[in-house]
Protein backbone atom coordinates (compact mmCIF):
# COMPACT_ATOMS: atom_id res chain seq x y z
CA UNK A 1 0.00 0.00 0.00
CA UNK A 2 0.98 3.97 -1.15
CA UNK A 3 -0.34 6.65 0.91
CA UNK A 4 -0.61 9.73 -1.46
CA UNK A 5 -1.28 12.90 0.89
CA UNK A 6 -3.79 14.97 -1.45
CA UNK A 7 -3.59 17.99 1.38
CA UNK A 8 -0.51 19.63 3.01
CA UNK A 9 0.09 16.92 5.92
CA UNK A 10 -0.87 18.46 9.30
CA UNK A 11 -4.36 19.02 10.34
CA UNK A 12 -8.08 18.46 9.20
CA UNK A 13 -10.45 20.23 6.87
CA UNK A 14 -7.91 21.27 3.84
CA UNK A 15 -8.69 21.67 0.38
CA UNK A 16 -8.41 18.29 -1.85
CA UNK A 17 -5.00 19.42 -4.52
CA UNK A 18 -6.05 18.08 -7.43
CA UNK A 19 -2.25 18.21 -8.62
CA UNK A 20 -1.51 15.14 -6.72
CA UNK A 21 -3.53 13.22 -8.93
CA UNK A 22 -0.77 12.56 -11.24
CA UNK A 23 1.21 10.60 -8.53
CA UNK A 24 -1.56 8.50 -8.37
CA UNK A 25 -2.68 7.82 -11.55
CA UNK A 26 1.88 7.19 -12.13
CA UNK A 27 1.39 4.53 -9.27
CA UNK A 28 -1.65 2.96 -10.82
CA UNK A 29 -0.04 2.14 -14.36
CA UNK A 30 3.05 1.24 -12.69
CA UNK A 31 1.46 -1.13 -9.73
CA UNK A 32 -2.03 -2.34 -11.43
CA UNK A 33 -2.71 -4.65 -8.05
CA UNK A 34 -1.09 -1.81 -5.58
CA UNK A 35 -3.14 -0.38 -3.03
CA UNK A 36 -3.13 3.27 -3.43
CA UNK A 37 -4.75 4.85 -0.57
CA UNK A 38 -5.34 8.73 -0.65
CA UNK A 39 -5.75 10.91 2.14
CA UNK A 40 -7.13 14.78 2.54
CA UNK A 41 -9.88 16.56 1.05
CA UNK A 42 -11.82 13.65 0.08
CA UNK A 43 -15.57 14.44 -0.29
CA UNK A 44 -18.67 13.75 -2.49
CA UNK A 45 -17.51 16.94 -4.90
CA UNK A 46 -14.03 15.17 -5.11
CA UNK A 47 -13.73 11.64 -4.94
CA UNK A 48 -14.43 10.97 -8.60
CA UNK A 49 -11.32 12.21 -9.72
CA UNK A 50 -9.66 10.67 -6.82
CA UNK A 51 -11.71 6.98 -7.84
CA UNK A 52 -10.72 7.42 -11.18
CA UNK A 53 -7.34 8.45 -11.01
CA UNK A 54 -6.75 5.27 -9.45
CA UNK A 55 -7.07 5.50 -5.67
CA UNK A 56 -8.87 2.17 -4.41
CA UNK A 57 -8.56 3.09 -0.53
CA UNK A 58 -9.84 6.58 0.77
CA UNK A 59 -9.02 8.42 4.09
CA UNK A 60 -12.26 10.77 4.95
CA UNK A 61 -12.26 12.33 8.37
CA UNK A 62 -14.37 15.61 8.11
CA UNK A 63 -16.17 14.99 5.00
CA UNK A 64 -17.62 11.67 7.59
CA UNK A 65 -17.69 13.53 10.72
CA UNK A 66 -18.74 16.79 9.71
CA UNK A 67 -21.90 15.13 7.70
CA UNK A 68 -25.36 15.46 9.27
CA UNK A 69 -26.01 11.76 7.46
CA UNK A 70 -21.92 10.14 8.01
CA UNK A 71 -23.19 6.63 6.83
CA UNK A 72 -24.82 8.24 3.46
CA UNK A 73 -20.99 10.04 2.87
CA UNK A 74 -19.56 6.68 3.13
CA UNK A 75 -21.84 5.08 1.07
CA UNK A 76 -21.15 7.51 -2.13
CA UNK A 77 -17.56 7.36 -1.62
CA UNK A 78 -17.70 3.57 -1.18
CA UNK A 79 -19.55 3.78 -4.78
CA UNK A 80 -17.27 6.06 -6.27
CA UNK A 81 -14.77 3.82 -5.60
CA UNK A 82 -15.83 0.73 -6.67
CA UNK A 83 -17.79 1.69 -10.03
CA UNK A 84 -14.16 3.45 -10.75
CA UNK A 85 -12.72 -0.45 -10.34
CA UNK A 86 -15.51 -2.03 -12.38
CA UNK A 87 -14.87 0.50 -15.07
CA UNK A 88 -10.68 -0.24 -15.60
CA UNK A 89 -11.79 -4.00 -15.25
CA UNK A 90 -14.41 -3.62 -18.18
CA UNK A 91 -12.12 -1.38 -20.08
CA UNK A 92 -9.04 -3.34 -18.88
Amino acid sequence: MVLVMTVEPGFGGQKFMPETMDKVCTLRKAYPSLDIEVDGGLEPSTIDVAAFAGANCIVAGSSVLGASEPAQVISLLRKSVEEADKGKILAG
